[in-house]
């Protein structure tokens, strides 16, 4: 290792997952919205880059029937984690959120306050077909998430 590759795996600042979330609200669809956290169970971050993996297999919305449609739904499509990778970008991170074979790019405002690091962005999806009863086709579907990751 040169000194170059020392000095930045000491900048490196690891993800604790105990108390690191990631919240996801939907706008409406249909006669409601979703609003779910998930666990941040891992990930790093560095001076230009932020890397953190997502358990969305255990994501909870607070409503047990549809807790279990949205695993399930889950399940069909990823391995129930998503990972984000990005590269600093201004006040933020800018890079891409993904699972299974669906990849995202999704831009990252952050602000850090020492031991915690909060995130903000947004993404926009058309034309979905979500399998859950009641949802089915969505013309316009925006996805806001929010989170606090805690820093080592």
């Amino acid at each position: 290792m040169d000194s170059n590759d020392s000095n930045t795996a000491a900048m490196d600042r690891e993800v604790v997952s105990d108390g690191s979330h990631m919240h996801i609200r939907t706008n409406r669809i249909g006669p409601l919205s979703i609003q779910a956290t998930a666990p941040v169970v891992d990930g790093v971050l560095s001076e230009h880059e932020l890397e953190f993996t997502v358990r969305i297999d255990r994501v909870a919305t607070g409503n047990p029937l549809l807790d279990p449609e949205l695993q399930a739904l889950i399940h069909q499509i990823t391995s129930g984690i998503l990972v984000f990778r990005g590269r600093r970008s201004g006040e933020g991170f800018s890079g891409s959120a993904s699972a299974g074979n669906i990849t995202v790019p999704l831009d990252l405002q952050t602000s850090d306050s020492g031991a915690v690091l909060e995130l903000a962005g947004q993404a926009q999806f058309s034309d979905v077909h979500v399998p859950l009863p009641g949802l089915g086709h969505i013309r316009h579907l925006e996805v806001h998430i929010d989170g606090r990751i805690r820093l080592g």
